[in-house]
């Protein structure tokens, strides 16, 4: 007997926005397993090493193809998951299993973004202080708007804390 597609929780916006610590709060909240660019790009920085710009961003396309290789494997399974990085293709959802699709679009004020994306710590393997302008810029052009993925689009908002419990059960009522 098939089962109900399973759920498919997107969480895209800007970097900086705060797209990691809501998915993980959401993962938590939900128990489902989380698949994150950042870890992705993170264990073959680890692996492989860090380098310049160009080296981070050919790290960061390689992260992205095991990000939907995972969430394809996952999604054949009729397991329910959540996938987070700051999405800006639609393309390769339409190449996924058929799934119950929440898309969590985040958003801030973008000197919001800007103080985050400067104060964070992550892997120096980003090249995070090499990319402000671009960000800054990018920011400018409107990029990171939602997807079209179709399902339900939820936008949230993430300058102050975000009711983790309250959007978890309303991406589990969802239909």
């Amino acid at each position: 007997m098939p089962m109900a597609a399973p759920l498919f929780v997107v969480v895209t916006g800007a970097p900086g926005v705060g797209k990691t610590t809501l998915a993980r709060a959401l993962a938590r909240e939900l128990n489902l397993p989380l698949v994150n660019r950042d870890d992705i790009k993170e264990a073959l920085y680890d692996t492989l090493g860090s380098g310049d710009l160009e080296w981070s961003r050919r790290l960061g396309i390689a992260a992205y193809a095991v990000l939907f290789a995972m969430a394809r494997r996952l999604l054949e399974a009729e397991a329910a998951c959540i996938v987070e990085t700051n999405f800006g293709l639609a393309e390769p959802f339409h190449e996924l299993p058929p799934a119950r699709i929440v898309q969590i679009v985040c958003t801030a004020p973008e000197d919001v973004l800007l103080e985050r994306y400067r104060a964070r710590e992550r892997h120096p393997g980003h090249n995070d202080a090499a990319k402000v302008d671009e960000l800054r810029e990018r920011l400018a052009a409107g990029e990171w708007m939602p997807l079209a993925i179709g399902g339900e689009t939820i936008t949230v908002e993430t300058t102050d804390d975000v009711d983790i419990r309250a959007l978890a059960e309303r991406i589990s009522s969802a239909a």
